[in-house]
């Protein structure tokens, strides 16, 4: 069930109208049902695997759990002195990390199978053809289901919590199931932590108007950049980026911004929707974006973009990584091999290979991805190096305090990360080859040359992409932090319903939809 359907607006109004109807001390059970029913509709086999996760993972943070309770109490009990007491919870908390591995390796596993068989395989046909081997590795085709990075990584973020001692784990199965199958998370994210989202799912919501016209406001506003903007875009960045030695010079440029574009509208048109939706049943979802194009640095632009994804994984692996013995004995290596200096920065260094490592194939299961998370680490690492060198010629040159200075930063970096993208749809190699050849072959006579015509879209629909564009731009730097719908709820109510119901009108009649439209999945669908 696509969120840019008929059958999930339906879905939606009849789940909300019953929502409210119903004893508020049933409410998340009607949400778990309705989640699993959404799933459902996708396949009865995609719901096998959510099931295992949830299954397993609530069982062993249980196990967990009472491991660490009883320890507790044992050692209440027990005339320990300091040292035997560290001694045995040394002891309890590795029969605890057992578990945590064995709920680890058991769904990161699973993932791995579905996501990344083909993947594998490929690598090894590739080298077994290297050495001369005949024959090949047949391919797998098993179905991916929806969301299974999203809900793994929110599983196990969450076992984890429970072995560190963060909060107790949750001993009803089914309000587990609930946190680990909401659906509209399933679909693009965020990705949440338990003890952030309870709350939300297990209260008792009442009716409330304003909440209601706010959520309906923010899914409008996500079908705007969907339908009207990516939709659009999509089809005719497809047609450059998949040609690179005929659309090259201006071209190349086009692609590269059009891409960036398509993703941001595509992706973050879908949280709002999402958020929106849950927003109609009272629940608060976590942002997932905080108007990244507005960064003055690389690593600025990755706080504000793919928010959740990004404190999980400084909070789960850079962290660990950060601190793990193996990041010790670099350290040490790099401290005898290259002074005290290297050896301070080597963990550091390893924990960002990995979280960029681990970005990169969580993306798609291909070269590509693993190169574009490489690449931002490369860049990152190099900045965060250079960030003294930065900070005297801050403190030398005054006109690196103006406006006009922090613009230029703004623009710097949003065409940094549209170079970092090409790595996702482009061979390593011709990611250079473009990037030398928007600098030396960029001709704006090109946009004449016949190729334009070819890319699907004609003068009004680049109108409008421009216009769609600019509103787009315009309400994220000029409504701030506070948003679009909260500065509009400020406004008298002809000038909310006259906003409204314009912006109704817009994706009603320039929506990329209709009959015989097959609505395209989110770009971030298959993650």
């Amino acid at each position: 069930m696509l969120l840019v359907s008929y059958q999930f607006g339906l879905f939606l109004l009849l789940l909300t109208a019953v929502y409210y109807l119903i004893p508020k001390r049933g409410q998340w059970v009607l949400l778990l049902a309705a989640s699993y029913l959404f799933y459902l509709c996708g396949g009865p086999v995609y719901v096998l695997y959510p099931m295992i996760t949830t299954g397993t993972t609530w069982f062993l943070a249980r196990k967990i759990g009472q491991m660490t309770a009883r320890a507790k109490q044992y050692v209440k009990e027990q005339n320990f002195d300091r040292a035997q007491r560290k001694a045995y919870n040394q002891t309890v908390k590795k029969r605890e990390r057992r578990l945590l591995i064995s709920g680890l390796l058991l769904n990161f596993g699973i993932l791995a199978v579905l996501k990344y068989m083909n993947f594998m395989l490929q690598n090894v046909n590739g080298l077994l053809s290297i050495l001369g081997v005949p024959g090949e590795l047949e391919y797998v085709g098993w179905l991916l289901p929806l969301g299974i990075s999203y809900y793994t990584f929110q599983s196990m973020g969450y076992l984890i919590d429970v072995y560190n001692g963060k909060y107790e784990p949750e001993r009803n199965l089914f309000r587990f199931a609930l946190f680990v199958s909401f659906f509209p998370q399933l679909i693009a994210g965020p990705i949440t932590r338990f003890d952030q989202i309870k709350q939300e799912l297990f209260a008792e919501h009442r009716f409330d108007a304003r909440q209601i016209k706010l959520g309906a406001e923010r899914m409008l506003w996500g079908y705007f950049k969907k339908l009207v903007i990516a939709d659009r875009l999509g089809p005719a960045v497809t047609v450059i980026i998949s040609s690179p030695a005929e659309y090259n010079g201006i071209y190349a440029l086009l692609g590269m911004i059009g891409y960036t574009v398509w993703m941001y509208a595509d992706f973050a048109g879908g949280i709002d929707i999402v958020i929106g939706a849950a927003q109609l049943l009272g629940i608060k979802l976590p942002e997932n974006f905080d108007r990244p194009f507005l960064s003055a640095s690389l690593a600025e632009f990755w706080r504000r973009w793919h928010m959740t994804l990004m404190q999980w994984l400084r909070e789960y692996i850079f962290f660990p990584v950060s601190t793990s013995r193996f990041s010790k004995k670099v350290s040490l290596l790099a401290d005898k091999a290259l002074g005290k200096k290297a050896g301070q920065k080597a963990p550091v260094y390893v924990a960002n290979l990995t979280v960029w490592f681990v970005a990169g194939i969580w993306h798609g299961a291909s070269w590509n991805f693993i190169a574009w998370g490489m690449a931002n680490c490369v860049v990152m690492l190099i900045s965060a190096e250079l960030a003294g060198t930065y900070r005297k010629y801050r403190k030398r040159f005054a006109f690196t305090g103006t406006k006009g200075y922090h613009c230029f930063e703004v623009v710097r970096t949003f065409f940094l990360f549209c170079c970092l993208e090409m790595f996702e749809y482009y061979p390593f190699f011709t990611v250079f080859a473009m990037v030398g050849n928007i600098f030396t072959a960029c001709r704006p006579s090109q946009l004449f040359d016949g190729r334009m015509a070819l890319l699907g879209l004609g003068s009004a629909d680049w109108c409008l992409l421009l216009l769609s564009t600019a509103v787009m731009a315009l309400g994220g730097i000029f409504c701030g932090k506070t948003g679009f719908r909260e500065k509009l709820d400020q406004k008298p109510l002809w000038v909310q319903y006259t906003a409204v119901f314009g912006l109704f009108l817009v994706v009603l009649i320039t929506g990329v939809y209709g009959y015989g439209y097959d609505a395209s999945q989110f770009i971030y669908n298959q993650f």
